[in-house]
C-alpha cells in the first residue's frame, strides 16, 4: 500500500506526543525524515505542513524544523490532531477535557434556559422517548449539550465542543454502556427539564455542575488504570 502524508503524520504525532523530540528540539531533515519512513521528501513537506498548521512544529529559516512548547502555543486545531492521529487517546487529555467541561457546561446551561428556556425544555422533554442503549443516548446527549452551547449565545462554547466531538462520542460510548451511567444520564435531563419548564437558570447551572463532575468522577474510576482510549473513529 503506498504510504500518504497521513501516514508520517500520524507517526509523527505519536513521537510528539511522546516527547520525541522535546519541545525546542529539532525534528530530523526532510531527507532524512523521507528515507526512516520510506517516502518522498515532497510527502514529507506535506506532513511537516500539516503538523506546523496544528502548531506542533515551526519551519525555521534553512529549513531547520523545531518542535513547539504545543500545550502552551497550540489551539484547538491541535486537539483536532492528536484525534485525527492517535492510535490511542491520551486518558489524561480526555480528562482534562471533563474538568473543563465542569466549568464551561454549568455556565452555557444557565445561559440556555435564560435566553430560551422553552426551547430548552422542548428538547429535554424528548429524553423519556431516546432508546436505552449507548448508541442512542451518546446522540441524545451530545445534541442537548450542543444546543444549550448555542443557545447561550457565546460562540466559543460551541466550537470547543466540536473540536471534542470524537473523543466526546468515544468516551459517551465507553460510559453508556453501563446501566448505572445511563441512569445517571436520564436523572440529569429530568432535573434539567424540570430547571427549563419553571425557568430557573440557576438551578440549571447547579444541576450541570453537579451532573459533570458526577461524570469526570465516573470516567476517572472506569479509565484511570487505562494506557488509552480506542482512538476516534
Amino acid at each position: 500500500m503506498r504510504k500518504t502524508y497521513q501516514m508520517v503524520e500520524k507517526a509523527l504525532v505519536a513521537r510528539l506526543l511522546k516527547g520525541d523530540p522535546k519541545p525546542g528540539c529539532t525534528l530530523e531533515s526532510e531527507r532524512d525524515l523521507a528515507q526512516s519512513f520510506s517516502v518522498s521528501r515532497a510527502t514529507v513537506r506535506e506532513a511537516l505542513q500539516k503538523l506546523q498548521n496544528a502548531g506542533w512544529i515551526s519551519v525555521q529559516q534553512r529549513h531547520c524544523t523545531v518542535v513547539n512548547d504545543f500545550w502552551s502555543q497550540g489551539d484547538l486545531e491541535l486537539i483536532s490532531s492528536i484525534t485525527r492521529n492517535s492510535e490511542d487517546f491520551p486518558p489524561d487529555l480526555a480528562s482534562h477535557f471533563l474538568e473543563l467541561r465542569v466549568q464551561f457546561a454549568p455556565d452555557y446551561a444557565r445561559r440556555a434556559v435564560e435566553n430560551n428556556a422553552a426551547g430548552l425544555a422542548e428538547i429535554l422533554a424528548r429524553a423519556d422517548k431516546v432508546r436505552n442503549c449507548a448508541g442512542s443516548l451518546v446522540k441524545y446527549d451530545w445534541e442537548l449539550h450542543m444546543a444549550m452551547a448555542v443557545m447561550s449565545g457565546n460562540r466559543i462554547y460551541p466550537l470547543i465542543l466540536n473540536s471534542f466531538s470524537s473523543v466526546y462520542s468515544k468516551l459517551r460510548t465507553a460510559l453508556f454502556t453501563r446501566e448505572e451511567y445511563r441512569l445517571q444520564a436520564r436523572k440529569y435531563y429530568r432535573e434539567m427539564l424540570q430547571a427549563a419548564s419553571t425557568g430557573n437558570a440557576i438551578l440549571a447551572e447547579s444541576i450541570t455542575r453537579g451532573a459533570m463532575k458526577l461524570r469526570l468522577d465516573s470516567f476517572q474510576i472506569q479509565f484511570g488504570g487505562m494506557q488509552g482510549l480506542p482512538a476516534p473513529a
